[in-house]
Protein backbone atom coordinates (compact mmCIF):
# COMPACT_ATOMS: atom_id res chain seq x y z
CA UNK A 1 0.00 0.00 0.00
CA UNK A 2 1.21 3.75 -0.99
CA UNK A 3 1.56 5.35 2.74
CA UNK A 4 2.13 8.97 2.25
CA UNK A 5 5.29 9.53 4.10
CA UNK A 6 4.56 13.61 4.76
CA UNK A 7 1.58 14.80 7.01
CA UNK A 8 -0.86 17.11 6.33
CA UNK A 9 -1.75 19.95 7.66
CA UNK A 10 -5.00 20.69 8.05
CA UNK A 11 -6.32 24.58 7.44
CA UNK A 12 -9.14 26.52 9.13
CA UNK A 13 -10.18 28.86 5.61
CA UNK A 14 -12.39 27.67 3.24
CA UNK A 15 -14.63 24.66 5.85
CA UNK A 16 -18.33 24.91 5.10
CA UNK A 17 -20.98 25.50 7.68
CA UNK A 18 -22.01 22.06 6.78
CA UNK A 19 -19.14 20.62 8.09
CA UNK A 20 -18.04 20.53 11.84
CA UNK A 21 -14.21 19.57 11.07
CA UNK A 22 -12.03 22.32 9.25
CA UNK A 23 -10.56 20.78 6.01
CA UNK A 24 -7.82 21.55 3.65
CA UNK A 25 -9.63 24.10 0.56
CA UNK A 26 -6.31 25.59 -0.62
CA UNK A 27 -6.05 24.90 -4.44
CA UNK A 28 -3.45 25.82 -6.58
CA UNK A 29 -5.90 26.13 -9.61
CA UNK A 30 -8.20 28.42 -7.63
CA UNK A 31 -9.50 31.21 -10.32
CA UNK A 32 -8.29 30.31 -13.29
CA UNK A 33 -9.74 30.03 -16.53
CA UNK A 34 -7.02 28.26 -18.54
CA UNK A 35 -8.56 25.67 -20.66
CA UNK A 36 -5.89 22.92 -19.38
CA UNK A 37 -6.67 24.14 -15.96
CA UNK A 38 -10.45 23.70 -16.25
CA UNK A 39 -10.00 20.37 -18.01
CA UNK A 40 -8.15 18.99 -15.08
CA UNK A 41 -11.01 20.57 -12.26
CA UNK A 42 -14.00 18.65 -14.01
CA UNK A 43 -12.07 15.41 -14.34
CA UNK A 44 -11.58 15.64 -10.40
CA UNK A 45 -15.03 16.25 -10.24
CA UNK A 46 -16.35 14.53 -7.40
CA UNK A 47 -12.74 12.87 -5.81
CA UNK A 48 -11.73 13.22 -2.42
CA UNK A 49 -8.77 13.62 -0.89
CA UNK A 50 -8.14 12.40 3.19
CA UNK A 51 -6.60 14.78 6.00
CA UNK A 52 -5.47 12.77 9.68
CA UNK A 53 -2.20 11.27 10.29
CA UNK A 54 -1.10 10.73 6.44
CA UNK A 55 -3.20 12.07 3.72
CA UNK A 56 -5.04 9.22 1.13
CA UNK A 57 -7.21 9.66 -1.95
CA UNK A 58 -11.08 8.41 -2.85
CA UNK A 59 -13.85 9.46 -4.47
CA UNK A 60 -17.75 10.57 -3.59
CA UNK A 61 -19.67 7.31 -5.17
CA UNK A 62 -23.07 5.58 -4.82
CA UNK A 63 -24.50 2.08 -6.39
CA UNK A 64 -26.95 1.20 -8.90
CA UNK A 65 -30.46 1.42 -7.43
CA UNK A 66 -29.46 3.66 -4.14
CA UNK A 67 -31.43 6.78 -3.81
CA UNK A 68 -30.21 10.18 -3.66
CA UNK A 69 -31.86 11.04 -0.30
CA UNK A 70 -29.45 8.55 1.15
CA UNK A 71 -26.40 9.28 2.86
CA UNK A 72 -23.19 9.84 0.75
CA UNK A 73 -20.48 7.25 0.46
CA UNK A 74 -17.03 7.69 0.06
CA UNK A 75 -14.48 5.00 -1.26
CA UNK A 76 -10.73 4.94 -0.12
CA UNK A 77 -8.31 1.87 0.75
CA UNK A 78 -8.24 0.15 3.92
CA UNK A 79 -5.14 0.98 4.94
CA UNK A 80 -6.43 4.86 5.50
CA UNK A 81 -8.71 4.22 7.55
CA UNK A 82 -7.18 5.31 10.97
CA UNK A 83 -8.78 2.12 12.54
CA UNK A 84 -7.96 -1.42 13.30
CA UNK A 85 -5.29 -3.60 15.42
CA UNK A 86 -2.19 -2.42 14.13
CA UNK A 87 0.35 0.04 14.13
CA UNK A 88 2.85 0.33 11.29
CA UNK A 89 5.92 2.51 11.37
CA UNK A 90 6.19 4.98 9.07
CA UNK A 91 9.49 7.46 9.80
CA UNK A 92 9.18 8.40 13.51
CA UNK A 93 5.27 8.12 13.43
CA UNK A 94 3.01 5.11 12.83
CA UNK A 95 -0.36 4.82 11.20
CA UNK A 96 -2.99 2.84 12.60
CA UNK A 97 -4.81 -0.17 9.95
CA UNK A 98 -6.52 -3.27 9.80
CA UNK A 99 -4.56 -6.50 10.62
CA UNK A 100 -4.78 -9.78 8.27
CA UNK A 101 -8.48 -11.04 9.35
CA UNK A 102 -10.07 -7.38 11.01
CA UNK A 103 -13.16 -6.30 9.28
CA UNK A 104 -14.11 -3.01 10.71
CA UNK A 105 -17.83 -2.72 10.20
CA UNK A 106 -20.49 0.28 11.01
CA UNK A 107 -17.93 2.00 13.77
CA UNK A 108 -18.43 5.39 14.19
CA UNK A 109 -15.47 7.53 12.88
CA UNK A 110 -15.82 11.14 12.56
CA UNK A 111 -12.87 13.00 9.75
CA UNK A 112 -13.13 15.72 7.31
CA UNK A 113 -12.78 15.28 3.58
CA UNK A 114 -12.19 17.61 0.85
CA UNK A 115 -14.20 17.12 -2.21
CA UNK A 116 -13.12 18.57 -5.22
CA UNK A 117 -16.04 20.85 -7.01
CA UNK A 118 -15.11 21.04 -10.62
CA UNK A 119 -15.69 24.38 -9.69
CA UNK A 120 -12.48 27.25 -10.73
CA UNK A 121 -13.86 29.82 -8.28
CA UNK A 122 -14.03 27.29 -5.53
CA UNK A 123 -12.93 24.21 -6.59
CA UNK A 124 -12.80 22.34 -3.12
CA UNK A 125 -14.85 22.28 -0.19
CA UNK A 126 -15.49 20.23 2.74
CA UNK A 127 -17.59 16.97 3.86
CA UNK A 128 -17.42 14.95 6.60
CA UNK A 129 -17.16 11.24 7.31
CA UNK A 130 -19.28 10.02 10.53
CA UNK A 131 -19.16 6.51 10.04
CA UNK A 132 -17.21 3.83 8.91
CA UNK A 133 -19.17 1.64 7.15
CA UNK A 134 -17.17 -1.37 6.23
CA UNK A 135 -12.85 -1.57 5.62
CA UNK A 136 -10.31 -4.42 5.68
CA UNK A 137 -6.76 -5.20 3.91
CA UNK A 138 -8.06 -9.39 4.20
CA UNK A 139 -8.22 -10.40 0.56
CA UNK A 140 -8.87 -7.09 -0.28
CA UNK A 141 -8.05 -3.23 0.34
CA UNK A 142 -10.94 -1.60 0.61
CA UNK A 143 -12.87 0.75 2.47
CA UNK A 144 -16.48 2.69 2.85
CA UNK A 145 -17.34 6.18 4.81
CA UNK A 146 -20.45 7.64 5.33
CA UNK A 147 -20.69 11.15 5.18
CA UNK A 148 -23.44 13.74 7.33
CA UNK A 149 -25.15 14.84 4.13
CA UNK A 150 -27.69 13.05 1.33
CA UNK A 151 -25.56 12.71 -2.18
CA UNK A 152 -29.06 15.32 -2.96
CA UNK A 153 -27.83 17.95 -0.30
CA UNK A 154 -24.20 17.64 -1.83
CA UNK A 155 -25.43 18.06 -4.90
CA UNK A 156 -27.69 21.35 -3.88
CA UNK A 157 -24.24 22.41 -2.08
CA UNK A 158 -21.65 21.79 -4.56
CA UNK A 159 -23.09 20.96 -7.72
CA UNK A 160 -21.35 17.47 -7.17
CA UNK A 161 -22.75 14.29 -8.25
CA UNK A 162 -21.09 10.69 -7.24
CA UNK A 163 -19.16 8.30 -9.37
CA UNK A 164 -21.20 4.85 -10.09
CA UNK A 165 -19.55 1.74 -8.63
CA UNK A 166 -19.11 -0.31 -11.99
CA UNK A 167 -20.27 -3.92 -11.39
CA UNK A 168 -18.03 -5.22 -14.24
CA UNK A 169 -15.52 -8.20 -12.99
CA UNK A 170 -13.11 -8.55 -15.37
CA UNK A 171 -10.75 -5.98 -17.74
CA UNK A 172 -9.10 -6.92 -20.84
CA UNK A 173 -5.41 -6.01 -21.14
CA UNK A 174 -5.13 -2.34 -22.46
CA UNK A 175 -8.77 -1.41 -21.23
CA UNK A 176 -8.28 2.45 -20.70
CA UNK A 177 -8.84 3.74 -17.57
CA UNK A 178 -7.89 7.50 -15.23
CA UNK A 179 -6.68 7.01 -11.74
CA UNK A 180 -7.57 10.98 -10.62
CA UNK A 181 -6.09 12.04 -7.00
CA UNK A 182 -7.74 14.39 -5.30
CA UNK A 183 -4.70 14.51 -2.97
CA UNK A 184 -2.33 15.38 -5.96
CA UNK A 185 -5.42 17.28 -7.81
CA UNK A 186 -3.99 15.27 -10.80
CA UNK A 187 -5.96 12.76 -13.12
CA UNK A 188 -3.58 9.79 -14.42
CA UNK A 189 -4.72 8.31 -18.03
CA UNK A 190 -3.56 4.42 -17.77
CA UNK A 191 -4.47 1.12 -19.03
CA UNK A 192 -5.37 -2.60 -17.28
CA UNK A 193 -1.83 -5.00 -17.78
CA UNK A 194 -3.37 -7.83 -16.32
CA UNK A 195 -5.42 -9.71 -13.85
CA UNK A 196 -3.18 -11.04 -10.86
CA UNK A 197 -4.34 -14.13 -8.95
CA UNK A 198 -2.59 -13.00 -5.66
CA UNK A 199 -0.58 -10.12 -4.49
CA UNK A 200 1.48 -9.98 -0.98
CA UNK A 201 2.34 -7.20 0.97
CA UNK A 202 3.95 -7.33 4.89
CA UNK A 203 0.93 -8.96 7.12
CA UNK A 204 -1.60 -9.09 4.37
CA UNK A 205 -2.57 -10.93 0.81
CA UNK A 206 -5.23 -9.68 -1.69
CA UNK A 207 -6.71 -11.67 -4.23
CA UNK A 208 -7.26 -10.79 -7.39
CA UNK A 209 -6.01 -7.51 -8.11
CA UNK A 210 -5.48 -5.55 -11.57
CA UNK A 211 -2.06 -4.71 -12.39
CA UNK A 212 -1.96 -1.26 -14.20
CA UNK A 213 0.86 -1.53 -17.39
CA UNK A 214 3.70 1.20 -15.94
CA UNK A 215 3.93 4.23 -17.59
CA UNK A 216 5.01 7.38 -16.86
CA UNK A 217 1.56 9.01 -16.73
CA UNK A 218 1.26 6.14 -14.01
CA UNK A 219 3.72 6.53 -11.92
CA UNK A 220 1.95 7.12 -8.56
CA UNK A 221 3.56 9.01 -5.23
CA UNK A 222 2.12 8.20 -1.74
CA UNK A 223 -0.75 9.36 -1.40
CA UNK A 224 -2.55 8.57 -4.19
CA UNK A 225 -4.01 5.45 -2.22
CA UNK A 226 -7.47 5.09 -2.26
CA UNK A 227 -8.03 7.08 -5.31
CA UNK A 228 -10.70 5.74 -8.01
CA UNK A 229 -9.88 3.81 -10.71
CA UNK A 230 -12.07 5.05 -13.29
CA UNK A 231 -13.66 3.61 -16.81
CA UNK A 232 -12.20 6.05 -19.64
CA UNK A 233 -15.75 5.07 -21.28
CA UNK A 234 -18.70 5.76 -19.12
CA UNK A 235 -17.47 7.23 -15.75
CA UNK A 236 -17.50 3.89 -13.51
CA UNK A 237 -15.71 2.85 -10.55
CA UNK A 238 -13.86 -0.64 -11.38
CA UNK A 239 -11.65 -0.29 -8.67
CA UNK A 240 -9.71 1.61 -6.30
CA UNK A 241 -5.50 2.13 -6.20
CA UNK A 242 -4.50 0.10 -3.34
CA UNK A 243 -0.59 -0.23 -3.87
CA UNK A 244 3.08 0.36 -5.49
CA UNK A 245 6.38 -0.46 -5.27
CA UNK A 246 8.78 1.67 -3.42
CA UNK A 247 11.47 -1.23 -4.72
CA UNK A 248 13.39 -0.22 -1.94
CA UNK A 249 12.95 -3.55 0.08
CA UNK A 250 12.75 -7.07 0.29
CA UNK A 251 10.21 -8.79 -2.04
CA UNK A 252 6.37 -8.96 -0.42
CA UNK A 253 7.57 -6.63 2.63
CA UNK A 254 5.83 -3.07 3.10
CA UNK A 255 5.86 -0.80 -0.05
CA UNK A 256 7.14 -3.74 -1.69
CA UNK A 257 4.62 -5.98 -2.84
CA UNK A 258 5.10 -9.36 -5.09
CA UNK A 259 2.80 -11.41 -6.89
CA UNK A 260 2.49 -15.10 -5.85
CA UNK A 261 1.86 -17.77 -8.71
CA UNK A 262 -0.07 -20.70 -8.12
CA UNK A 263 2.60 -23.06 -6.78
CA UNK A 264 3.40 -20.19 -4.05
CA UNK A 265 6.65 -18.70 -5.53
CA UNK A 266 6.69 -14.87 -5.37
CA UNK A 267 8.05 -12.41 -7.84
CA UNK A 268 9.08 -8.68 -6.59
CA UNK A 269 6.98 -6.40 -8.41
CA UNK A 270 8.70 -3.63 -10.25
CA UNK A 271 9.94 0.04 -8.66
CA UNK A 272 6.43 1.80 -9.09
CA UNK A 273 4.18 -1.09 -11.01
CA UNK A 274 1.22 0.24 -9.44
CA UNK A 275 -2.29 -2.67 -8.61
CA UNK A 276 -5.48 -2.12 -8.47
CA UNK A 277 -8.09 -3.83 -5.51
CA UNK A 278 -11.92 -4.17 -7.68
CA UNK A 279 -14.58 -3.34 -5.57
CA UNK A 280 -17.62 -4.85 -7.37
CA UNK A 281 -18.09 -7.86 -4.30
CA UNK A 282 -20.64 -4.99 -2.68
CA UNK A 283 -22.96 -5.29 -4.81
CA UNK A 284 -23.08 -9.14 -3.74
CA UNK A 285 -23.55 -7.26 0.18
CA UNK A 286 -26.85 -4.74 -0.81
CA UNK A 287 -29.85 -4.95 1.09
CA UNK A 288 -32.94 -4.16 -1.28
CA UNK A 289 -32.04 -0.05 -0.08
CA UNK A 290 -28.85 -0.50 -1.41
CA UNK A 291 -27.15 -0.27 2.14
CA UNK A 292 -23.80 -2.88 2.82
CA UNK A 293 -25.20 -5.70 5.11
CA UNK A 294 -22.81 -8.61 5.20
CA UNK A 295 -25.55 -10.45 6.20
CA UNK A 296 -27.39 -10.62 2.54
CA UNK A 297 -27.06 -13.78 1.73
CA UNK A 298 -24.35 -14.49 -0.65
CA UNK A 299 -22.35 -11.93 0.36
CA UNK A 300 -18.58 -12.03 -0.72
CA UNK A 301 -17.10 -9.53 1.19
CA UNK A 302 -14.98 -10.84 4.40
CA UNK A 303 -16.82 -11.12 7.65
CA UNK A 304 -15.77 -9.73 11.17
CA UNK A 305 -14.72 -12.64 13.37
CA UNK A 306 -15.90 -13.27 16.73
Amino acid sequence: MRLWLVFLLLVLDGASAQAQLSCNTASRFKGSTEPAVLAVLASLKGTVAMGGKGGCSGALVTFHGRSAIEKGLVLSAGHCSEHGRIEVPIGKRSLTMPDNGEVIYHVSSRRPLTLETGNSDEPRTCIEAEEIVYATMTGVDVMLLQVSETYEQIQQRTGVTPFLVSQETSFAPGFAVRIPSARWQNDRACQVDATVDKLAEFRWLWSPVLRIRLADSCATPHGVSGAPVIRADNNEVIGLFGTASDGNGAACELNNPCEVAPDGSTKAAVREQPYVHFVHAFYTCLDASRRVDLDVPGCLLPKPQP
